[in-house]
């Protein structure tokens, strides 16, 4: 890799590298000499040409004497040919002289200074800085590890550099070629500031060496290169929705469309329109861009995500709408109408803004279920949300069920852990579940079945069919006589079309229940047991650990589980605890 190609990788790369360079006092050397003598006995004059070398450039005229000459040499000839005086050093040309690049910097002490000045741009600079103000980041580390890279490429004595390298340093970024040509601009502008300072002996050179190999360096940084695989970048990143949601005034922003819409601009009243326009921003902005919303940092300066800081971060969706009323309606809290009229606020400001039907679709859809986390009563919300499945099995299992072990507790049952569903995705609520078992046992009348979700709540969804037992303890006998079959297993759903209080009702004690009369599909039926039905789990936190639990009632009928399987829907609904 080329001196330059290193020195800009670090510069561009922020926390990332390229590896070790070559000698940047050698690499590039071009030079020439001629010398020619004419000898006069009352004429001198000498010229020679100045080495010159790509990154370290040098030229001295000068004589003790304070004469000019110009020279010619021939092995077999010398004649001089007249003499003149005149001295001329420039300054600048001394300071350079010898020097190496590391030095021209201003040592250690100014590649720290040049970094520092170049962190400050990127951080005021809206365009890009959405990467950079979240508290995930550590500046300090981030100046250490460009600092190292620099100072080993450039030699500064005693430097070295370990941090990742550029292309893995920035996978996953999603960074476009504008960001890409906004960072490079920023850090021109740090080497122009840093030539008045501790760098004022960089030469144009050195600066024009650094900055014509960016293009090169792209490659290893952009993901997008036209700015099109996000909405971030297609709405034109964070100066663009910052416009978007604008203020009170700028007309026809989602703000000043709120705050002119009657209806609802009551609950605005007491608002900070700086803070609102910051979280506003950073949550469109955290739908598929880099930034994070919750995780705000001290501001860098006046006008850069005002009202937010370390300290009083942008609130979740609950916290910040928790007892907001609208005094211009009595008081009334927030209402499912009231949040549509807020979409549809939101809908004129994309539309104002040029922002495309595909987009406007994608941060509604976005948007849209947090309705459940803003109105006082999210049960009035409509089902805008999107949902996933997830199925947790476990199989040949083999898993005896304790005999006449029941009391009533999960404890006296067989219980089944399923496997951990730890994936955050963005689907964090339950929105309905399904049950499926394959269970070998004698005398269905004898089983209880629960299921327990992760948050601790238990449903019943077989509770001793046949059996109307007034306590649910394990006590009284005795229910239905069919069997259960693992061949055979047995489903239950909210919208199953028979009701699991009658399974095997029509069968005798040799049949059995789902292959013999071909009802294997039931809705819950707790009983007096905990529960009502598979609702119970709606809204609930879905990660975590879910197990369904097995127990038998009375003694001489035996059995065992072997498989269960549990289908959780998962909803990008938000919902308040």
């Amino acid at each position: 890799m080329s001196t330059r190609a290193v020195l800009i990788c670090a510069a561009l790369g922020l926390a990332a590298a390229c590896g070790g360079g070559d000698d940047l006092t050698t690499t590039g050397v071009e030079t020439e000499t001629e010398t020619e003598t004419e000898t006069d006995p009352s004429t001198t004059e000498g010229t020679t040409e100045p080495t010159t070398t790509l990154l370290t450039t040098s030229t001295t005229s000068t004589d003790p004497t304070t004469t000019e000459t110009e020279t010619e040499t021939d092995p077999s000839e010398t004649e001089t040919v007249g003499s003149e005086t005149d001295t001329e050093t420039s300054e600048s040309e001394s300071d350079t002289e010898g020097a190496t690049l590391c030095e021209r910097l201003g040592g250690v002490d100014g590649i720290a200074a040049l970094h520092d000045g170049f962190l400050g741009r990127v951080l005021s600079d809206q365009r890009i800085n959405g990467y950079f103000l979240n508290d995930d980041v550590d500046a300090a580390a981030l100046l250490s590890c460009l600092n190292d890279q620099i100072g080993e490429a450039v030699e500064c004595p005693g430097v070295t550099y370990g941090c990742q390298d550029m292309l893995a340093a920035h996978a996953g970024l999603g960074i476009s070629t504008q960001d890409f040509n906004d960072l490079a601009e920023d850090y021109s502008l740090a080497l122009d500031d840093h030539e008045g300072g501790l760098g004022h002996a960089l030469t144009p050179e050195d600066k024009a060496a650094v900055l014509d190999v960016l293009a090169g360096m792209a490659g290893d940084i952009v993901e997008d290169a036209a700015g099109d695989q996000t909405i971030y970048q297609r709405v034109g990143r964070k100066p663009g929705i910052l416009a978007l949601v604008g203020a009170p005034g700028e007309d026809g922003s989602f703000i000043d469309n709120v705050a002119n819409d009657a209806a609802i601009n009551g609950f605005f009243y007491a608002t900070d329109f700086g803070r609102l326009n910051t979280c506003l921003m950073r949550q469109i902005a955290a739908l598929d861009g880099p930034v994070k919303y919750g995780a705000e940092v001290d501001s860098p300066g006046p006008g850069i995500d005002e009202g937010v800081d370390a300290l009083m971060k942008c609130l979740d969706m609950c916290g910040a709408h928790a007892d907001l009323t609208n005094p211009d309606n009595g008081d009334a809290p927030i209402t499912a109408d009231d949040f549509s009229l807020l979409m549809t606020d939101l809908s004129d400001a994309m539309v104002t803004a040029g922002v495309s039907a595909e987009d406007q679709l994608a941060i509604g859809g976005a948007m849209a279920p947090l309705c459940t986390a803003i109105v006082a009563d999210p049960g009035t919300c409509p089902d805008l949300g999107a949902t996933k499945d997830v199925v947790l099995e476990a199989l040949d299992l083999n898993f005896d069920i304790p005999d006449d072990g029941y009391d009533g507790s999960l404890e006296s049952m067989a219980c089944v852990n399923l496997p951990l569903m730890n994936e955050n995705d963005g689907y964090d609520a339950v929105a309905g579940v399904s049950l499926t078992v394959a269970i070998d046992h004698t005398w269905v009348g004898d089983l209880v079945i629960k299921i327990e979700s992760p948050s601790g709540t238990v449903t019943t969804p077989l509770s001793r069919p046949g059996l109307l037992e007034p306590v649910d303890d394990g006590v009284d006998c005795c229910g239905d006589t069919s069997n259960l079959s693992a061949a055979a297993p047995i489903t239950f759903v909210n919208d199953g079309p028979d009701d699991a209080e009658l399974i095997g009702a029509d069968l005798t004690s040799n049949q059995i229940a789902c292959a013999d009369d071909q009802k294997c599909e039931y809705f819950p039926n707790a009983g007096n047991a905990p529960g009502v039905d598979l609702d119970d789990f709606d809204a609930e936190d879905a990660y975590g650990l879910w197990r369904v639990c097995v127990g038998d009632s009375t003694n001489m009928d035996t059995g065992v589980i072997q498989a269960v399987s549990l289908t959780v829907t998962k909803s990008n609904m938000v919902y308040c605890d």
